[in-house]
């Protein structure tokens, strides 16, 4: 195995080779081997730093089972860096490979789940974020244009009845679309929007929504704007702002960027009526009446537009279900004292690894990944 190990080094080595030494790996001896080695990479590192490659070299090539001493020939001067980075990557790469059956130590593989289309007669259409086409109606009319993960609905002719689609976002993934009125809405993982083709000329502009939308409305007096989110209403005539309303979440987050919006409950009386000022949030306790007002960071609850990940005094258990909408993994914790501990922590595009490793390095949780879920206990 050296012979192919050098091979790898010196960038020769052959397919077959390459199985070869996946095989001996099969070996747990050989794997122990391996992470005696691996155990050893500040060893090398420090070797190479000190321009001593060949008595690393030589250390490397005892553990794999051989006592020859490397000739220097295949590392010139002039690339024992660049062959010691080869032999780190290379020999780490399959290492990590020898570990892909071990239970513990699997690598976590999010969903990729497909972005679709409901008709209003009920036909579903697959979006492909790659591609560009028109969007059709039942009838094969064209009424917008999918480009990449966007779609835009052009204000059609005269209407006398309202004709819905409904746009689902799975979980791992956001999308854009532009109504016929010319309002822009960022749909959140994990997300869907049942919304008219075509608004009518005179009447309430009407969208329902389930899960996380930031809305820029376009203006229109005449025509307020209404977002429905469960027996809640958010009323508006011209503006920019986010909501939250998950199902599994226990409340709707309405945070108002630019504008004034309106909530109210359904049921309740136009004077109960509560309005936003720019920077604030309102929070409706689902299954209640109590609506809350509170001052706020707005950019804090619409960077997830950007691919951050923001988080300010939730409770672990929070965090771990705004992670898998966010990433579309399963997390199971079974520690209940930990679930219900309050956390704040903010990441930028970085995979869930990253998350994970972050709170390991400053909480100490103990986490596990078993069959593409991540246990936590």
């Amino acid at each position: 195995m050296k012979k192919n190990i050098t091979k790898l080094v010196l960038g020769t080595i052959t397919e077959n080779e390459i199985l070869e030494l996946r095989s001996w790996l099969k070996d747990p001896k050989n794997q122990a081997i391996l992470e005696s080695y691996v155990r050893d990479y500040h060893d090398l590192n420090l070797a190479t730093l000190k321009s001593n490659l060949d008595q690393a070299y030589n250390k490397v090539s005892q553990q794999i089972g051989g006592h020859e001493k490397p000739v220097k020939k295949l590392f010139p001067n002039w690339s024992r860096y660049a062959a010691a980075m080869v032999l780190l990557l290379a020999l780490g790469y399959l290492y990590q490979q020898s570990l892909l059956t071990n239970k513990d130590r699997n690598v976590l593989v999010p969903k990729d789940e497909i972005i679709t289309l409901q008709l209003d007669n009920g036909t579903i259409q697959t979006i492909d974020v790659n591609g560009t086409i028109e969007v059709k109606d039942s009838k094969g009319n064209v009424i917008g244009t999918q480009n990449q993960n966007q779609i835009s609905y052009s204000k059609a002719a005269e209407k006398t009845a309202l004709v819905f689609n409904t746009l689902k976002i799975p979980k791992g993934k956001k999308f854009q679309i532009q109504l016929s009125d010319g309002t822009m809405v960022h749909l959140n993982a994990g997300s869907s929007l049942r919304y008219p083709v075509d608004f009518l000329s005179e009447g309430p502009r009407k969208v329902f929504l389930s899960g996380e939308a930031y809305f820029d409305v376009a203006k229109n007096a005449s025509n307020p704007f209404i977002v429905n989110v469960d027996d809640l209403e958010v009323r508006v005539l011209g503006t920019q702002f986010n909501v939250s309303a998950y199902i599994e979440d226990e409340y709707i987050d309405v945070v108002l960027v630019e504008g004034s919006v309106n909530l109210n409950k359904k049921d309740r009386i136009e004077g109960d009526v509560v309005e936003l000022s720019p920077g604030q949030k309102g929070s409706y306790k689902q299954n209640s009446d109590s609506i809350t007002v509170n001052e706020v960071n707005a950019s804090l609850y619409t960077s997830w537009m950007q691919g951050h990940l923001v988080f300010r005094d939730l409770t672990f258990n929070s965090i771990l279900t705004k992670l898998e909408r966010h990433y579309n993994i399963e997390i199971e914790n079974t520690n209940t004292e930990l679930g219900q501990e309050i956390f704040n922590a903010s990441f930028d595009n970085v995979e869930v690894e990253k998350v994970l490793s972050y709170f390991n390095d400053t909480h100490k949780i103990e986490y596990l990944i078993e069959n593409n879920k991540v246990l936590i206990r």
